[in-house]
């Protein structure tokens, strides 16, 4: 316990000050690239648990992984900004994700000619890595350069539902949800952690604008959903609406992202992921929820902006 509570002390040391200070984010760009290649790893040694994996398809991997990470975040408008998008610019260097994607999948699906006892299990188990890893970061980055209040929000949700879902399990708990992934998560832990994971979620959302000064002194927004829709055409009520709405769903995918993992670590009869982190695991293990969370928040995100110009004149 001392282990784990000196790791989360010097964990937040780090990450607060990158999160919050928007001077210091080509270093937080940085680490989340380095993150993806750990994570990454943690997944190759994963599923080496079954079968070895050849170091140059571990090579290919990580590789294909991080391009992709890079080519989505390259692509995106918001992350014009970023260090990834202002080196390749430097360089004049283009990085298509469609190309990257296509070249990744024909090398993969190459393997199984020139590598001996590579099968489509194991391409599926490539493939699978590589989508895991570089959608749930590059979604992470494009949030965080739509705005830090985005991360926060999350970070929230995710924190507070795991905590909530944890202590309803513990006084509640009677009935299993999963026993065969994770044998001590109960239906009363997960409603528990939905319930205050929504509630605390949306308070900060909704009432955001009212302490945003922090935010907008480093350049953030002051209203938080400014850069989805357009705040003065929709009503208080929808946005509010929406605002529960994306917690609950965020929440409930938050628990779904960690079952994921649990489910990952039981088929291959691992505890954690790595030791990167003592006393919590890996970074798959602290972040699986995040990760997961991320893809459909960013997914809600895109859908709004195209949807929304035309149902503005609805509400």
């Amino acid at each position: 316990m001392k282990k784990r509570v000196v790791t989360a002390i010097i964990l937040a040391i780090i990450l607060i000050p990158l999160i919050f200070v928007k001077a210091l984010f080509p270093l937080l760009q940085v680490i989340i690239i380095l993150f993806c290649g750990i994570a990454t790893m943690e997944m190759i040694n994963m599923c080496q648990q079954k079968k070895k994996i050849p170091i140059g398809v571990r090579v290919l991997i990580v590789l294909s992984t991080i391009l992709i990470y890079l080519g989505i975040v390259n692509e995106d408008p918001s992350c014009q900004s970023s260090l990834v998008t202002e080196i390749m610019d430097h360089f004049e260097f283009k990085l298509s994700i469609i190309t990257t994607l296509t070249i990744t999948a024909a090398l993969i699906f190459s393997c199984q000619v020139f590598v001996k006892d590579f099968d489509a299990t194991d391409v599926g188990s490539c493939l699978m890595i590589i989508l895991y890893i570089a959608l749930g970061f590059s979604s992470l980055t494009i949030l965080l350069f739509n705005g830090m209040r985005f991360i926060i929000y999350l970070l929230i949700i995710c924190i507070c539902t795991d905590v909530f879902a944890y202590l309803f399990g513990i006084r509640f708990g009677k009935h299993k949800m999963v026993p065969h992934i994770s044998p001590k998560k109960t239906w009363e832990g997960a409603l528990g952690g939905t319930f205050f994971g929504t509630l605390i979620g949306s308070l900060f959302a909704i009432f955001y604008e009212s302490f945003s000064g922090y935010f907008v002194a480093n350049g953030d927004a002051g209203e938080f959903f400014f850069g989805v829709f357009d705040f003065d055409n929709v009503s208080t009520a929808v946005n509010v609406i929406m605002i529960i709405g994306l917690s609950f769903v965020l929440s409930v995918f938050s628990q779904i992202g960690d079952l994921v993992a649990s489910k990952f670590k039981r088929t291959y009869e691992i505890k954690d992921f790595s030791q990167v982190f003592p006393g919590h695991g890996g970074i798959l293990d602290r972040f699986d929820s995040m990760l997961f969370s991320s893809i459909v928040f960013l997914c809600f995100i895109t859908v709004v902006r195209v949807a929304m110009p035309i149902l503005s004149g609805v509400f």
